[in-house]
């Protein structure tokens, strides 16, 4: 009979530990595109409240190097979500890690996956522009450049600006020159106010890269000053050839000859 009490205390002990277990699981892509965020979900059976961070990694050192971190706070739906901007960061392996602000120790189970690893992949490099990423309001916005050894084929661009701008998707078929198989994309985006402008560029691999355009107000010709009002001369009129003295000393000399006339009359 006390061998039954036993077991079945047994039993329950291990019941009740099994049911303190709480599991967290976390999502990501196991490769991305540099530019593109890293977007990592997850579920958890832990307590509405209870908190933990996820954590981005790089891990191309002895040491692991912490890029960013995001706080999760469970609520009702046990789900959750995290993203990390790749605009910066160069190509390698990251790792995505779930930490807690203290030790779950036991109460963690065995079945979570607390720990991913993310290759990011540059290609950046397989767009050339021809165009500036700097240019003035009468100029933008002219996405101009070649991907060399595309051909012929369809590319997407999405654009993003200041005050809300955002453009639907654009498909642009790229063209050939002769005796050469890159392909070339010209699109002109009318814009109106500005600074920073972001293109996002696909091709059927999917994301390539994020191009940053920096627009500027254009520069106005520069205009004349004011005119000034001429206050008109009230001198008397300059013989050509003379000076200023010697016009005015002839001038005295013939008024004079007219007063002396004027009286002897």
């Amino acid at each position: 009979m006390k061998k039954r009490s036993i077991v079945l205390l047994l039993s329950l002990a291990l019941l009740i530990g099994a049911v303190q277990a709480y599991v967290v699981t976390i999502k990501s892509p196991p490769e991305i595109q540099a530019g593109a965020p890293l977007e990592v979900t997850g579920t958890t059976t832990f307590p509405v409240g209870t908190q933990f961070d996820i954590i981005l990694y790089r891990t191309q050192f002895t040491t692991p190097e912490i890029v960013d971190r995001r706080m999760i706070v469970v609520d009702e739906t046990k789900e959750f979500d995290a993203s990390f901007p790749t605009t910066a960061l160069p190509a390698g392996q990251y790792k995505v890690e779930v930490q807690f602000l203290d030790d779950p120790g036991s109460s963690l189970g065995s079945s979570s996956v607390t720990l991913l690893l993310v290759n990011l992949i540059d290609r950046s490099d397989e767009i050339v522009l021809t165009a500036p990423k700097e240019q003035t309001l009468d100029q933008a916005l002219l996405i101009e450049g070649y991907i060399p050894d595309l051909g012929i084929a369809t590319i997407t661009m999405k654009v993003d600006g200041p005050k809300g701008f955002s453009l639907p998707d654009q498909s642009i078929r790229t063209t050939t020159t002769l005796g050469s198989k890159d392909g070339h994309f010209s699109k002109k985006v009318n814009v109106t106010e500005p600074g920073n402008y972001y293109v996002n560029v696909y091709d059927t691999k999917g994301f390539i890269t994020q191009l940053r355009y920096s627009v500027t107000e254009s520069t106005g010709t520069i205009g004349t000053n004011p005119s000034t009002t001429e206050i008109p001369s009230t001198s008397l009129p300059q013989t050509a050839g003379m000076s200023v003295p010697l016009a005015g000393m002839i001038a005295g000399i013939g008024v004079a000859a007219a007063l002396v006339s004027w009286k002897r009359r």
